[in-house]
């Protein structure tokens, strides 16, 4: 195709374009071919069409053919043609898998507490494994991200600004749950010293990025696989949240002030649309990869400092002008993408995920934002990431493992159902009950809670790559101990919240 005018090949474009899988019927959106003036579309199932249209748009709504379709693989192709009936345009082709939704039902809760005290024990473990010069008295996960758990050995590449925030918060929020539990002053040890690891771990003074928090680390040095010497910049926003929360649970001003020189950095880095870079030279502050998705973290890290300090006016404009972008933006086009420090930077939609819109689904929800319908957003994105991203049941699809479901996919680029994702939703499924009271939501999140707690491990590790049922254990179990943490934090404020849902009180720091 290369040595072909792009203009005269029909391209698909837009939200949908790369998706490999639907649970509801699809819009699909091809750029303009000229001089085609109509398009022929035609939608089959493994063994024949099933449904035939023309259009004269540059778009086709598959709700009519849907009914046709069963589950399973479903081929695309659209033609075009002329007013003269020639066909002038390189036709396109859009295969995906038709799978299955929610079945409405409620199951009877799994064992939430239980798990959670298992995989406690699990994150709090020493490392079985050769412990490094560099890494000292560290607790085992501040510089390896993930580990072989059934060998114990670990990948020396870590992803601090990341996880680092993640234990703190699941550590601490466990300590605060169970303070009698045998476990709880480990826990909360660790929770300070991941932080610690975060105060002391920054880039240089006379860096435009100086006092953040490294994004990648490998074999003990900052900087590494996909970044190089770039830093994923919003996720010092994360870095920032977990110091406020060790404020609140100490009182030490050195994680409030850490805390305010991040929000200084990502005031000075704002875009003038509103938003943040993706990777920055963090010596120049000159940008590597330019779009992300992911305002919501900066967003709410000035929110909760507003009411904090001095600069609550400069910090409550910034917050309003990232809301207006994340509005007209992602909110609006579907394009959220641009996520992980692993993963180099792509084509427009091509790698859509759904950790930033869990989190904006709760800011949504929560007291700070002031976007108008408000839940209505809240629910809309929700509904992307079920159609997305939820594997309701066992399908025939490009997901290679048979796990407990519902469990949340992470990325087109990596997919895989993972614990982590999974909980990150049911954190949005708690939100989107207590706002609504619609017990959909309540029954979509006892189920998720369930599908956690199944894929537990006998030695407490959660499955970040997908319990296979079938051989009743992982396909291989390279678990990533801080997405365990978020699923932990999850589990903590959702049984929390089914014991209590009156007096629950939610956090700004839940997951």
């Amino acid at each position: 195709m290369t040595f072909i005018d792009p203009e005269r090949v029909i391209t698909f474009w837009g939200p949908t374009a790369a998706s490999p899988r639907f649970v509801e019927a699809p819009v699909l959106r091809w750029q303009p071919t000229a001089p085609a003036t109509r398009y022929e579309v035609a939608v089959a199932d493994p063994e024949r069409v099933v449904w035939r249209t023309s259009t004269t748009a540059a778009e086709v709504d598959l709700v009519q053919a849907w009914p046709a379709l069963p589950l399973g693989a479903v081929d695309v192709l659209v033609r075009g043609f002329d007013d003269d009936d020639h066909e002038v345009s390189v036709r396109g082709h859009r295969r995906f898998w038709r799978v299955p939704g929610f079945d409405g039902a409620l199951p009877p809760a799994a064992d939430w507490e239980g798990a959670v005290h298992r995989a406690i024990d699990y994150l709090l473990g020493p490392a079985r494994d050769r412990v490094y010069d560099y890494e000292a008295e560290a607790p085992r996960s501040v510089w390896s991200s993930f580990e072989d758990s059934a060998t114990g050995l670990r990948g020396q590449l870590g992803f601090p600004s990341l996880h680092n925030p993640s234990f703190v918060l699941a550590l601490l929020a466990y300590a605060d749950r169970f303070p009698t539990a045998p476990a709880a002053p480990i826990a909360e040890r660790q929770a300070l010293a991941y932080g610690r690891w975060l105060v002391d771990h920054v880039l240089p003074d006379g860096w435009r990025c100086a006092g953040l928090s490294p994004s990648t680390v490998e074999r003990g040095r900052v900087g590494g696989l996909v970044e190089g010497g770039n830093i994923t910049l919003f996720r010092s926003a994360r870095v920032g949240e977990a110091m406020l929360r060790l404020f609140a649970h100490t009182g030490d001003d050195v994680y409030l002030r850490r805390a305010r020189r991040i929000a200084a950095v990502l005031l000075e880095l704002q875009q003038d649309n509103g938003s943040w870079p993706y990777r920055v030279d963090p010596k120049t502050g000159a940008i590597a990869d330019a779009y992300t998705s992911a305002a919501i973290t900066p967003i709410r890290l000035f929110a909760m400092l507003e009411p904090l300090g001095d600069d609550a006016d400069r910090l409550r404009a910034a917050r309003q002008r990232a809301e207006t972008w994340l509005l007209n933006g992602p909110i609006s086009d579907g394009r959220w993408e641009g996520m992980y420090e692993d993963v180099p930077a792509v084509e427009p939609w091509t790698n859509l995920q759904n950790w930033d819109t869990n989190e904006t689904i709760r800011y949504l929800l929560g007291p700070d934002c002031e976007l108008p319908d408000r839940v209505a957003h809240a629910e809309a994105l929700n509904a992307y990431i079920e159609d997305q991203f939820v594997v309701w049941r066992p399908e025939e699809s490009p997901v290679q493992v048979r796990c407990p479901t519902p469990a949340v996919i992470e990325q087109y680029r990596c997919y895989h159902p993972m614990e982590v994702h999974t909980g990150n939703w049911l954190a949005s499924l708690l939100a989107l009950h207590r706002a609504t009271g619609d017990d959909r939501y309540r029954a979509k999140g006892v189920a998720a809670a369930n599908a956690i707690v199944a894929g537990q491990h006998d030695h407490g590790a959660l499955s970040t790559w997908g319990f296979d049922t079938r051989f009743g254990t992982p396909l291989q179990p390279r678990n990533w101990p801080g997405c365990n943490a978020v699923a932990v934090s999850a589990l903590l404020h959702w049984s929390a919240y089914q014991a209590d849902p009156v007096g629950y009180r939610p956090s700004a720091w839940a997951v």
